[in-house]
């Protein structure tokens, strides 16, 4: 089970040759999540198995040419703090912990795919009206490797927890430097870590909507490749699937920091912003489409 959770968060986005290491579980989660929706019809175990062992043997031929390097010690801290926030979930102090909503991924286990109502574990509604992205990591972990839905649902919000203080990381590293950015993202993890354990958590969706946005400006902040920017778009359509009102509010919070430093930015810097911008929002609606073409249907029919 933790090696099947780890293909998915390594893979495909290990192969991207030039992305940060901070970037690679959300480059390989955007292509699962995203991948639901652009191929919604059943076999997607099929697909799952066919797709992995291809990125597989593409990572085989890729570490022959990798040379290994010692981690640098904030990029430690970091993944000891997304590692803390990962198993705050999982024993919580108090109560028995956040309730997960199992629904969603049993049905999407049960079809192979995206269904189309929540029949027969809810009353009739159309499931494609509402965001997903959280039970399709829990549905995928499952098919993968045969891992009840309730554990595979668990194990999922564990891994979204984690992924948003590594989120945390990603961007504060390309504004204060990796060494004061490990230091304040593991302080951020202990605070929010005793929180969610003594409260029971909070929604796992947030968290992992809350990565994909945090890692996604610090590649339109700190980054200057085309690239970059279309992986920020990417992350930002895979955070909509995921939950709506976090994109909502980064974008907002965005606007706000743009305005506030827009006169102290020079005319050059504005206008590389803009390209990249661009270029992201037009990833962003590309990742997206499937899934608000989806939403609108089911609005309309309900």
């Amino acid at each position: 089970m933790i090696l099947g959770l780890a293909a998915l968060l390594l893979l495909p986005g290990f192969l991207v040759v030039r992305a940060p290491w901070t970037a690679v579980p959300f480059l390989s989660l955007f292509f699962w999540i995203a991948s639901w929706w652009w191929l919604p019809f059943g076999g997607r175990g099929r697909f799952l198995a066919g797709a992995l062992v291809a990125f597989i043997l593409l990572a085989v031929l890729r570490l022959v040419r990798l040379e290994p390097t010692r981690p640098s010690w904030p990029s430690a801290v970091a993944v000891a703090a997304a590692l803390l926030r990962a198993s705050a979930g999982l024993v919580p102090i108090a109560g028995p912990g956040a309730h997960l909503d199992l629904i969603p991924a049993q049905l999407m286990v049960w079809h192979d795919g995206l269904p189309a109502t929540y029949v027969p574990l809810r009353e009739a509604g159309d499931f494609g009206a509402h965001p997903h992205g959280m039970d399709a990591l829990a549905a995928d972990l499952s098919l993968l490797s045969g891992l009840a839905v309730p554990r595979s649902v668990a194990l999922a919000a564990a891994a979204a927890r984690g992924l948003s203080s590594l989120g945390v990381y990603a961007l504060l590293a390309g504004r204060l430097g990796s060494g004061p950015a490990a230091l304040i993202t593991a302080s951020v993890a202990v605070v929010v870590s005793l929180l969610e354990a003594l409260t029971g958590g909070g929604d796992p969706s947030w968290s992992l909507a809350l990565g994909f946005v945090l890692t996604g400006a610090g590649l339109i902040v700190s980054g200057r490749s085309r690239s970059g920017a279309v992986a920020a778009g990417a992350f930002v359509g895979a955070a909509s699937i995921t939950a709506p009102a976090v994109v909502a509010a980064g974008l907002a919070a965005g606007v706000v920091a743009a305005a506030l430093s827009w006169r102290r930015t020079s005319r050059e810097t504005r206008g590389l912003l803009r390209r990249r911008l661009a270029v992201a929002a037009a990833a962003a609606i590309t990742t997206g489409a499937p899934y608000v073409f989806r939403v609108a249907i089911g609005l309309a029919r309900s």
